[in-house]
């Protein structure tokens, strides 16, 4: 990785500079910051190998409570520290809203925390129309005890990259535990971008929006909000944003016109951030979107912590790279192959056991869903078929994501009929 140089002001827009202004003028309550370990900073949870990483995993499905125009779940999951997990149901019409779902493992009850338009009507009036259809972020706590996570609507976005949604986005922040009824939602920024990622570690919160892979930072002792833009093309947005337990922010700068053989002419660098938002270092993928349109490519799609606080991460066409977090700009981004044996395939879930010798997920292959284990000393994985329960077409996301236990969680969209139905997946390995 080489160090590039910094640029000499953050990039805001006047239509940003009026949310932003917006958004600062809100109340925000601090709490005191708590030490915390590596795990419980980056949502990890790690376990005994399993006694054969090669077994298929038994599946169980968690009922999700039914809401108007409720669609799918798309990878939005995450944990807090007492070992509830956080999922994200989103709806697909315009006007309508996303719901928080929270999951408690011990009494295998999942709970609807609300909906975004219901938080949001209780910070301002609802304009004529207005919806926020997707919680597609991940959700992270914080060092002030805070679980963070994005909304964001699609109606009138530009899917060529040409204009953002109508109705924007915020960033959220609750209190897990705070009370027997729903905790209630604090608004913390409203911005014009699709802000389709958000996670972090410690004191540091991001978000990444669309167009143009745009990054906020939050600071969770002061506040203060910053905002860059990275730089994409054409409609091509990120899936998944990657934060190290420094706070340190990593996202692709994607330009068209590349020379990469087989790239369909993106080419991506994969930017490292500090909290103020200066570009410390960048690394050339080479395969972050071999063949695909800007449209068409996911970026970033998996991402999972190993023990030693370096990340795996893989693209939306199935090759898996390592982070090495470093404190010089030379940090290591190293190439580890495909995740699938046979080479170019959709795998949007990464999880780990240990977090030293392997990574498990799923990947799709003609259609067809695998369960795949990759062994991070040979560099080689094996696939075999993913026993999950549907006949009809169904669609799996989800990374990173365990309870106490060590069960992962897969989530997605299936079909039922004309329709489509979110999915929660259990999954226990041994």
């Amino acid at each position: 990785m080489t160090p590039i140089a910094r640029e000499s002001e953050l990039a805001i827009t006047r239509r940003a500079a009026i949310w932003l202004a917006a958004a600062a003028s809100l109340p925000v309550r601090a709490l005191a910051q708590r030490v915390r370990g590596f795990a419980e900073t980056t949502g990890s949870v790690f376990t005994a190998a399993p006694k054969d990483p090669l077994a298929l995993p038994r599946v169980a499905e968690i009922p999700i409570p039914p809401f108007p125009d409720i669609n799918a779940i798309w990878g939005s999951s995450g944990r807090d520290d007492r070992g509830h997990l956080w999922f994200g149901v989103s709806a697909v019409h315009d006007h309508y809203s996303a719901h928080l779902m929270e999951y408690d493992p011990g009494a295998g009850t999942l709970t609807d925390r609300g909906s975004v338009l219901a938080a949001l009507g209780a910070v301002r009036p609802l304009l004529p129309g207005e919806g926020q259809i997707k919680i597609h972020s991940k959700f992270i706590q914080a060092d002030d005890g805070y679980l963070y996570f994005s909304s964001t609507d699609e109606e009138g976005e530009g899917e060529d990259g040409s204009a953002p949604p109508k109705w924007g986005s915020h960033l959220w922040r609750l209190l897990p535990g705070s009370g027997p009824e729903n905790p209630a939602w604090e608004h913390l920024l409203a911005a014009p971008e699709g802000l389709t990622c958000a996670t972090g570690a410690g004191r540091w919160i991001y978000a990444l929006g669309y167009w143009n892979h745009v990054l906020y930072r939050y600071d969770t002792q002061s506040g203060e909000i910053l905002r860059r833009e990275v730089g994409s093309v054409g409609g091509h947005m990120c899936r998944q944003l990657l934060v190290d337990a420094r706070g340190h922010a990593f996202v692709p700068r994607v330009t068209q016109g590349g020379v990469t053989p087989g790239a369909g002419g993106l080419e991506a660098y994969l930017i490292e951030f500090d909290p103020d938002l200066n570009p410390i270092a960048s690394t050339r993928l080479d395969h972050y979107a071999d063949g695909q349109s800007p449209a068409d490519a996911h970026g970033i799609i998996g991402f999972t912590f190993l023990a030693d606080q370096s990340i795996v991460f893989s693209t939306g066409v199935g090759y898996l790279y390592r982070i090495v977090p470093s404190e010089t700009a030379e940090l290591a981004v190293h190439p580890l192959g495909w995740f699938h044996p046979k080479g170019i395939a959709y795998t949007p879930s990464l999880f780990v056991g240990d977090g030293i010798n392997s990574i498990a997920g799923v990947g799709m292959l003609g259609g067809m869903w695998d369960w795949l284990v990759f062994d991070l000393t040979a560099k080689t994985s094996v696939a075999a078929p993913f026993p999950h329960p549907f006949t009809n077409p169904v669609l799996f996301y989800g990374t990173q994501t365990r309870d106490d236990q060590g069960r992962f969680y897969l989530v997605g969209r299936r079909h039922e009929g004309e329709g489509r139905l979110p999915v929660i997946l259990q999954l226990t390995q041994n």
